[in-house]
């Protein structure tokens, strides 16, 4: 085991990592949120997110998991919203390509359909607290309900208590899983919570780069609040039903925009809109193309350490803002919001701005 100290202007975080796949430096940078709830955030230098990353790096590190993972029987995989709705999909989809038995995926989500819904989860350090899970697809949903493996997926794990929320949920609906595999990027997981996250009646194992604890000293002089225009409730914004809440059968088999572009570009994903915006980025990356990708996101982060610029933008008719941090300020370098749904562009402040960089063909 190693520590470090972490000085943010919040405090001081100091990291004991007991295990590490990859240097820490290698995977994250920090930074202060605009939260009261928690005032430091770990921020991920591979997740596509906050930092701008190239595809090929991010793939890597999916086919990395898979191979942790290995192959398997009937698998259904679950990500996080918002943050690892990308990293989920990305690793259903390098898992899918290595074993025959199928390879399902589905993200939770902070937005509200009239659709029939499976849970409800609560996150409560984050600004936005809650989550849903829909029933899959019907085309999905006997497939799912005959996975005999659940994956979890979430960027970071520091308590365990949202992740054993949705596992305990799931096995109600998944009648024949008989393992649960927790993965993440990073886990802050205590001996005890592990322990305690294990204590499920199937077998259960962790995988991440990066294992540890970690304790916080706060700045008695930092204060932080919520700004009175942050996106705390569910979205109730029409959302499509191909793009991951609903189930989909990986490897993806539906059209990925192929971007007519000969510059180099960084590609933008909108909110929990990550997967298709990468699949996206990663074929203009393998025409030979000097490609960055990452996405915008509703949670309020300060500027300053790993938060090197910050622009923020309505999506909807709604008075609140969403983000994007470190967009490369270039004007060589092309940008291409894609979204969900092309309609809401005329309303989308931050894709209104590039009209022209959408060509797809």
């Amino acid at each position: 085991m190693h520590s470090e100290c972490i000085s943010i202007d919040a405090g001081q975080l100091i990291l004991n990592v007991r295990r590490a796949k990859h240097p820490i430096s290698e995977i994250l940078d920090f930074a202060c949120r605009e939260n009261p709830k928690r005032g430091f955030l770990f921020v991920s230098k591979i997740l596509g997110k906050h930092i701008p990353v190239r595809p090929s790096k991010m793939r890597a590190i999916y086919d990395e998991f898979a191979e942790y993972i290995e192959p398997g029987d009937d698998t259904y995989v679950v990500g996080m919203a918002e943050t690892a709705t990308g990293l989920g999909a990305g690793i259903a989809d390098s898992l899918s390509r290595r074993q025959k038995p199928p390879v399902y995926y589905q993200h939770t989500t902070r937005n509200k359909l009239n659709k029939p819904l499976w849970l409800e989860l609560d996150e409560i350090h984050s600004h936005a607290v809650d989550q849903l899970l829909y029933e899959p697809s019907p085309e999905h949903l006997e497939g799912i309900r005959q996975a005999k493996r659940l994956i979890l997926v979430d960027d970071e794990i520091s308590t365990g208590r949202t992740i054993k929320q949705l596992a305990k949920k799931l096995l109600s609906n998944l009648p024949y899983v008989r393992e649960i595999v927790i993965v993440s990027l990073v886990s802050w997981l205590s001996e005890d919570a592990t322990r305690v996250l294990k204590n499920f009646p199937v077998s259960t194992r962790f995988i991440s780069l990066v294992e540890g604890d970690f304790s916080f000293i706060p700045n008695p002089e930092f204060s932080a609040e919520l700004p009175p225009i942050v996106d705390r409730a569910l979205a109730e914004t029409q959302a499509l039903t191909n793009v991951g809440r609903f189930g989909l059968l990986m490897p993806y088999q539906g059209s990925v925009p192929d971007l007519n572009v000969r510059n180099s570009l960084t590609v933008v994903g909108d909110g929990e809109h990550l997967y298709l915006p990468f699949l996206a980025a990663e074929r203009a990356e393998a025409k030979g193309l000097d490609v960055l990708f990452q996405s915008t996101t509703r949670s309020p982060i300060r500027e300053g350490q790993a938060i090197k610029s910050k622009l923020s933008f309505s999506i909807d008719e709604r008075p609140v803002k969403h983000f994007i941090y470190n967009l490369a300020d270039d004007p060589a370098r092309e940008v291409v919001v894609l979204l969900e749904d092309e309609r809401m562009r005329p309303m989308h402040q931050l894709a209104r701005q590039y009209p022209a960089s959408l060509r797809v063909v």
